[in-house]
């Protein structure tokens, strides 16, 4: 596989954010104690060190571990800056930590990530996250990293009650919301030589294989289509797998319902990269329509 652009972009300005947003941060804390300066100083480390791995190592846990990671520098930056007036190399910090931040967020990042650990004649494509995915991630970010930097800060400036309370609170957040956003990073669609596996927890109970045998047509959907919808709610260009005869497929169902077989003709699915996955699917011979 061929690393994106994207990625060898993100590794790049990682190595510069040290020089660009170090200087934001070194500017925010130079009227503060040494602890919270020092203190301040090695979480911007570690936040950095642990990076390395998930830059450099492509697989579905680097790739939460990488897009958990990848807001920190602008998040902490963007306060630095109200904390103290930045410089022109503060301001290509901002820059530099929002373009590291655009990059790990690319469907192309996200694709080489998860079809790194596919195995044999198959190609693992993600799916675009929900629209309430959209909404609810943001916060869930904020439990995992606000409460465990403010209750460091403030155990560093000798508020510990608050503080020991914060950062406790913080690493199970932490915990429970890596686990959480982990989810997202697996969510695919996967092609193999048998036809084409969904694999999505959001929107199924189990994986369903679409046999290639069954198929009869892979295409963008049509207005006012009757197909199962297993898109979960995902923006964006949606695609329709119809198949003769019906597949069975156990949707997720409401807390406390029970999941059932269904037999289904035709389902709508949500790629990040529908082009691509068309054209991994027309290069097997699979009957794709692009109209």
């Amino acid at each position: 596989m061929r690393t994106p652009s994207p990625l060898w972009t993100a590794r790049g300005l990682w190595v510069l954010l040290p020089l660009s947003v170090g200087e934001l941060l070194t500017a925010a804390v130079r009227d503060r104690s040494t602890p919270v300066a020092v203190t301040v100083a090695a979480l911007a480390w570690a936040v950095w060190v642990a990076a390395l791995p998930a830059l450099l190592r492509p697989m579905p846990a680097m790739l939460t571990a990488l897009r958990v990671l990848a807001p920190v520098p602008l998040v902490a930056g963007t306060v630095a800056a109200v904390e103290a007036a930045p410089n022109l190399l503060g301001w290509l910090g901002l820059v530099n930590a929002a373009l590291v931040l655009a990059c790990a967020m690319t469907a192309e990042v996200g694709s080489f990530y998860v079809d790194a650990a596919s195995y044999g004649d198959e190609r693992r494509f993600t799916l675009k996250a929900p629209a309430f995915v959209l909404v609810t991630a943001p916060v869930v970010w904020v439990l995992m990293t606000v409460p465990l930097a403010a209750g460091a800060l403030l155990l560093a400036a000798r508020t510990w009650v608050l503080g020991g309370v914060l950062v406790a609170l913080g690493a199970g957040a932490a915990f429970l919301g890596a686990r959480i956003l982990h989810r997202l990073s697996l969510r695919w669609l996967v092609v193999v030589p048998a036809g084409v596996t969904l694999v999505d927890p959001l929107a199924l109970t189990q994986p369903s294989l679409f046999a290639a045998r069954q198929m009869t047509r892979v295409g963008p959907a049509h207005v006012g289509t009757t197909a199962l919808d297993l898109t979960a709610g995902a923006p964006g260009l949606v695609l329709q797998l119809d198949t003769s005869p019906a597949t069975e497929v156990v949707p997720v169902v409401g807390r406390g319902a029970t999941a059932d077989v269904v037999q289904a003709a035709a389902v709508l699915v949500c790629p990040s990269r529908p082009g691509a996955v068309l054209a991994e699917l027309e290069a097997r011979g699979l009957p794709v329509a692009r109209d």
